[in-house]
């Protein structure tokens, strides 16, 4: 498709050269897949033969709400190319590794003992260090496509924690997060690992008691909303590979001693049988990351419904445990409010409603150079035929009034249900908060 669409944009406009032509069938291409029409018949409607013209009359066409609201630079127009090799497989929902990698203090471990257990069959190969296996080696999305083929048993020595990486200019939640690997099994299309990771596997640190230690959690914890709050979630799900590590027992058995900070395991599976079995208490938080039932089903492969999510948070509440629930990415689409509705009704009918600590707000945003990888893993996607723009953090985003009035939706929806819990917004600046009305939550 991409060769046809430069070729027929080159035909078209000979005069043009490669990099307005490029441009130009970025544009084509982006008018077609949203309109579900073929290129020929965006090309055949434009009459102009000058490029700016052109230009022009085609970001009207694509961006139609943004188009004259915004500067040109908003307007992020990437050389379009897609490779059938990178399209990500999401028919296999099992983790289930060929090869573990693992250093050799690792083999005294508890986390050896049950990977050895739970995959036999798998070749295991020692390893000098993670830093020295992936020496002189490149990453690509074939790797990210194949990274649960491969599972990496290492020691973390520096980077237990980190703060919540907030873009320059928002406000900040103070949150810091515990890193309990890197990788994840779900196929979510907006994931920022996607772009990020350059590990071609999952990796699990074996060594979770050198997180626990009094000054290393004293030292990273912030307070907002009232709340000292550390969580994990960030470079994967916490608690999608529990069964295995059992990185949860430890961590309750600690916060369990320290109730003046709460502790967030921030997750869109079922894997609670461990939570369940050491019981909760109230400054642990399980929390799920939710979505309207429709976006579920198209964006994140591989995960557990929305229904299932919620019933696995009241089994947490029962037992003794906060909850917590984080609209993130809120996707706009037509019928996004009463999608949205939908999903804010099953939560307050199914979790009890003064167990839930708190609610996080965000809207879909990424890395620019995100749109090229989710283009090529996810050819079908429709997240990226919305008016996203380009910021001055280079991430893609709505404009701030649309994601003002997401916000202020889904506050009030909240609010309407009586709620206690805290709600904030994610990576968001100031006059947003103000906008949608959050900064009064």
């Amino acid at each position: 498709m991409q060769n046809n669409i430069e070729r027929l944009t080159a035909s078209r406009f000979p005069k043009f050269g490669i990099n307005k032509t490029r441009e130009i069938a970025r544009l084509v291409f982006e008018i077609s897949k949203r309109e579900r029409i073929l290129p020929n018949s965006v090309i055949d409607g434009i009459k102009e033969t000058n490029y700016e013209t052109v230009k022009t009359a085609l970001l009207k066409k694509r961006y139609p709400k943004s188009f004259g609201n915004t500067s040109l630079n908003s307007f992020y127009l990437p050389k379009y190319g897609f490779n059938e090799t990178f399209k990500a497989d999401v028919s296999n929902s099992k983790f289930d590794p060929r090869n573990i990698f693992y250093t050799e203090n690792a083999l005294n471990s508890r986390l050896f003992e049950n990977v050895k257990a739970a995959f036999p069959e798998a070749n295991y190969c020692e390893i000098e260090s993670l830093k020295s296996f992936l020496k002189n080696k490149t990453f690509s999305i074939e790797d990210y496509n194949g990274r649960a083929d491969n599972l990496f048993l290492t020691e973390e020595k520096y980077d237990f924690f980190k703060k919540c990486p907030c873009t320059s200019n928002v406000v900040n939640c103070g949150y810091s997060i515990m890193n309990l690997g890197m990788g994840c099994p779900y196929e979510c299309n907006y994931c920022f690992l996607q772009g990020y990771q350059n590990v071609p596997g999952i990796v699990l640190p074996y060594n979770i008691s050198d997180y626990l230690k009094e000054e290393k959690i004293v030292s990273n914890t912030k307070e907002f909303f009232n709340y000292k709050r550390i969580g994990s979630g960030e470079f994967t799900d916490s608690l999608v590979f529990d069964d295995i590590t059992e990185f949860s027992v430890p961590i309750i058995d600690y916060f369990k001693k320290h109730g003046d900070i709460s502790f967030e395991f921030k997750t869109k599976s079922l894997n609670i049988e461990n939570l369940l079995n050491c019981g909760g208490k109230e400054n642990i938080v399980a929390a799920w990351s939710v979505n309207s039932l429709k976006m579920q089903e198209e964006n994140e492969f591989k995960t557990p419904g929305i229904k299932q999510r919620l019933d696995a948070a009241a089994k947490c509440s029962k037992a003794g445990f906060s909850t917590a629930f984080h609209f993130d990415p809120a996707i706009l689409y037509d019928g996004w409010k009463q999608g949205y509705k939908e999903t804010a009704d099953m939560i307050f009918d199914i979790v009890p409603n003064d167990s839930i600590k708190w609610i996080s707000l965000g809207t879909l945003r990424m890395p620019a150079r995100l749109k090229t990888v989710i283009e090529n893993r996810f050819p079908e996607n429709k997240i990226l035929d919305g008016e996203l723009l380009l910021g001055k953090d280079y991430k893609l985003r709505y404009d701030a009034d649309t994601r003002a009035e997401i916000y202020g939706f889904l506050n009030k929806l909240i609010k309407s249900k009586k709620s206690k819990a805290a709600v904030y917004l994610c990576m968001e600046e100031s006059e947003v908060w103000k906008k949608s009305g959050c900064a009064d939550a």
